[in-house]
């Protein structure tokens, strides 16, 4: 039975979840309203929609029958995408943002070293590889240091395409993942982003991906400089909502780092979109900012987060927050709360940076032409330039 006809069928109208989600205050009075609308073709004559749901779930954990409406969205999406009606127009950048996580100028797969056999990958995920270049780096040499036998693929998972609908891109997409992965004859995935965790568990069990949170948690972290020790809330990604060790490891992680943690209402299981999931921010801005703005009022303290998009979403819209792996490798971390989110511009170029240089600390080893993943030398010069 689709979630659509589940909900039809047991919504009893409670609107406990209407309570705690700005999308369905503007859309319906209740989820089995939405759903028969949907029925009717509602989705055909107005598609934005289904697309301003965050597909967050937390429906799903306040709803007393465990009804999902992001669930009910994403069908509708699959669907419109299957009739030719979507993607919409605004999802035009998102897919534009896909071509390039997947291309030859961003992409990259390399084996642990020269001389020693792969045993895993770090797949750090287009998001953090565009927010901080040096902390990608820092943890990747970290993971060599502690798990001799790791590797690195760049890429992103494709949750663009996958969230939008476009079943077969998203699935072009991890099945080159895998080819890479299979390549570097890796059997585990080491995954920095909660969604990429989410999307490779549920695609690519059988290559054991991991948190990196989890990963960090068992084999312990760098000694960190005596700092003064600060009070922090935690936003858990929307991703990680049903990932209790993810969760319980984050907040170790920052506990070991020298610091406290004092929890807001809505955390874990509870927490709230940051704004950005579903990718319904291509349609509804204003529904991400409030859905932001939810957040940072919930907190009496700055904020700590495991997702490098909830970074740069919180940022854009007035929070002090930092990436968890800022106190972990950043020497200045307590500074980077302030750091607003990276321009657009200036994310491609840390993305093609991270590249470059993990490319330049290999091409002493092997040639360039050799390197997978690699790019032609003319490509080579035009991205170097202006990269400092």
């Amino acid at each position: 039975m689709s979630e659509m006809d589940k909900i039809i069928e047991k919504c009893t109208g409670c609107r406990l979840c209407v309570k705690e989600c700005d999308f369905l205050q503007q859309y319906c009075n209740n989820p089995k309203e939405l759903a028969e609308g949907f029925k009717a073709g509602k989705h055909r004559t107005n598609p934005e929609i289904p697309y301003s749901c965050n597909i967050c779930s937390l429906c799903e954990v306040r709803c007393p029958e465990g009804l999902n409406v992001g669930k009910m969205c994403f069908e509708v999406r699959h669907q419109l995408v299957q009739e030719g009606l979507a993607p919409l127009q605004q999802h035009q950048p998102l897919k534009d943002a896909q071509d390039w996580y997947v291309s030859d100028a961003f992409k990259l797969a390399l084996p642990a070293t020269v001389a020693s056999e792969t045993k895993r990958a770090f797949f750090p995920g287009c998001a953090l590889s565009a927010y901080s270049p040096d902390l990608v780096l820092k943890t990747y040499d970290y993971l060599q240091q502690k798990l001799p036998g790791t590797g690195i693929v760049l890429g992103c998972c494709g949750a663009p395409a996958y969230l939008i609908g476009e079943q077969a891109r998203f699935q072009e997409i991890i099945d080159g993942i895998e080819a890479d992965i299979i390549k570097m004859g890796a059997s585990e995935i080491i995954v920095a982003c909660p969604y990429c965790c989410h999307a490779l568990k549920q695609y690519l069990p059988h290559l054991n991906p991991r948190s990196l949170y989890t990963v960090l948690s068992e084999i312990g972290i760098p000694e960190v400089a005596e700092t003064e020790r600060h009070t922090f809330s935690v936003h858990d990604p929307c991703s990680s909502r049903f990932e209790n060790e993810m969760q319980s490891s984050v907040r170790s992680l920052i506990e070991a780092s020298g610091h406290n943690i004092e929890e807001i209402e809505h955390s874990k299981g509870s927490t709230h979109c940051c704004g950005l999931g579903g990718m319904a921010f291509a349609v509804s801005s204003d529904l991400s900012r409030s859905k932001a703005r939810r957040t940072i009022d919930d907190a009496r303290h700055d904020l700590v987060t495991y997702c490098a998009s909830c970074r740069g979403n919180l940022a854009a819209n007035g929070a002090h927050i930092l990436h968890v792996l800022d106190l972990i490798f950043n020497d200045n971390e307590i500074e980077r709360r302030f750091a607003p989110p990276a321009d657009p511009s200036l994310a491609m170029d840390n993305q093609k940076h991270l590249k470059l240089r993990l490319l330049d600390r290999t091409r002493i080893e092997k040639p360039l032409e050799t390197l997978p993943g690699k790019v032609d030398q003319e490509s080579w010069r035009q991205l170097n330039n202006g990269v400092k």
